[in-house]
């Protein structure tokens, strides 16, 4: 039974190798200047998301959704560095000068949103 058993699962995983695709993994030698403009590049993005969260307007509609503005700060530091690459994409792309309630409020849903959904899966 043993030698059947084996030689069915010896079957299988030629079958499946054959058959199943696969990716072949790529490495490459990644240069200093590369790892500290990415590093620099996602600073930046952290440092718009904090520079946004500390307008007057962005703390009052905070503050009248229930939301604190060091809680606020301490959510923007928890979160990922792809979590706030997207959340800057969000405030590139709000109207300049004069924003109106909804886009503060959009974003700072996201922020709350995405904080609540990684924090509470552990």
């Amino acid at each position: 039974m043993n030698a059947r058993f084996f030689r069915l699962v010896s079957r299988l995983l030629i079958v499946s190798s054959l058959v199943l695709p696969f990716q072949a993994a790529q490495a490459g030698m990644v240069g200093t200047d590369q790892m500290v403009a990415a590093s620099h590049a996602m600073q930046n993005d952290r440092e718009k998301v904090r520079n946004f969260l500390s307008r007057a307007d962005v703390q009052a509609k905070m503050e009248t959704l229930g939301l604190q503005s060091d809680a606020a700060k301490q959510r923007v530091d928890a979160l990922t560095d792809e979590e706030v690459q997207k959340i800057a994409g969000k405030i590139d792309s709000l109207p300049a000068g004069a924003m109106d309630g909804w886009a503060v409020a959009g974003v700072i849903l996201i922020i709350a949103l995405i904080w609540y959904f990684f924090s509470y899966k552990k």
